[in-house]
């Protein structure tokens, strides 16, 4: 086994051989972490732009709703109020066209 012995002076074995191994192991690892690390952290990244982006067009495309929806109800209420508002003009009209009827009337009978 040469690859056990010293570099420095090969009759003696190599102390710190299985410890600079097992350091080496322990450096890739912690290197293909570092890598898988960063990887998903722009994978995440990436991911979290989008969900900001699509969120953006969602509360632009609430909001248009919103203004859309108001702008129904506004139509609507405005709708509602007409018929309400003809039935009391006509009533109100009737009831000048009956007033002034009844002084017609009146008049016509005391001869003015």
């Amino acid at each position: 086994m040469p690859d056990e012995k010293c570099i420095v002076d090969p009759e003696r074995d190599c102390i710190g051989k299985a410890a600079a191994a097992k350091l080496e192991a322990r450096i890739d690892a912690l290197e293909r972490w570092q890598e898988d690390s960063k990887k998903f952290h722009n994978s995440f990244y990436d991911w979290q732009r989008e969900q900001i982006a699509r969120d953006a067009k969602l509360d632009e495309k609430l909001n248009n709703m919103d203004k859309n929806i108001e702008k129904l109800l506004g139509k609507q209420e405005a709708s509602d109020s007409k018929p309400g508002k003809f039935l009391d003009t006509l009533k109100s009209n009737a009831a000048w066209a009956i007033i002034a009827a009844v002084l017609g009337f009146v008049l016509g009978q005391i001869g003015f």
